[in-house]
Formats: C-alpha cells, sequence, structure tokens
C-alpha cells in the first residue's frame, strides 16, 4: 500500500454523502413526529380502554 496515494479532497465528504445525511436527518425527524403523533393517539385509546 505504499504507492497509494490520496487525494487533498478525499478527506472531504463528498456532496451526494452530505445531501444523504441531510436527507436522513429530515427523514428521520418526520419519522420522530409520526411517532409522537399516533403514539399519542393510541395511548389515548387504550387509557379509554382500561
Amino acid at each position: 500500500m505504499e504507492n497509494v496515494k490520496t487525494s487533498p479532497d478525499a478527506e472531504q465528504p463528498h456532496d451526494s454523502m452530505v445531501d444523504e445525511a441531510k436527507n436522513f436527518d429530515a427523514f428521520i425527524k418526520a419519522m420522530v413526529q409520526v411517532v409522537e403523533k399516533y403514539g399519542r393517539f393510541v395511548l389515548q385509546e387504550l387509557d379509554s380502554v382500561a
């Protein structure tokens, strides 16, 4: 591996990786909102049944 040269840009995150990270964060935030909303609904339903 001595002959392997690294590009100076190798340490920089690639644009698609940055976009993927932003998309993942947006997806996680949306899923958290869904779980919070329907989690409350389910808990209310369980309270009314009990």
